[in-house]
């Protein structure tokens, strides 16, 4: 057997690093960046940080949530159709209390007397 060891050498080119094609990424510890983006690295007191958030949101993204607002953005159709959901789950909870467990267990008793021998399972084995 004739092998040759050692990396794979492709035709015609440069190293991916040479290339540029590999880049290794810089590790920065949890202190370099807090003191980067110049916040505490603990809030001293919870809940106060919401409303510079909230500044910071508007500043980026040019827009604050108001946490009142309470938008339905469901289209008609949708809402047709929860509407329909609700009343058709209203009847099958309805349709389900009507009977008490002890009528449920007489009824399914029924039924499967009156189901053939087909149905039954059949004895494997000897006995």
């Amino acid at each position: 057997m004739s092998f040759v060891g050692g990396k794979l050498k492709l035709k015609g080119g440069e190293t991916l690093k040479a290339t540029g094609g590999v880049k290794k990424k810089k590790k920065q510890d949890e202190k370099t960046l807090a003191a980067a983006s110049g916040a505490p690295e603990q809030d001293p007191l919870p809940g106060t940080n919401d409303d510079s958030a909230e500044k910071t949101r508007k500043a980026i993204h040019g827009y604050e949530l108001d946490p009142n607002a309470v938008e339905d953005r469901r289209t008609d159709a949708e809402k047709r159709f929860e509407a329909r959901f609700r009343k058709v789950e209203e009847q099958m909870c309805k349709k389900a209390a009507s009977k008490s467990h002890r009528e449920r267990v007489k009824e399914f008793n029924e039924y499967l007397a009156k189901l053939s021998e087909h149905h039954d399972i059949p004895k494997v084995g000897p006995g």
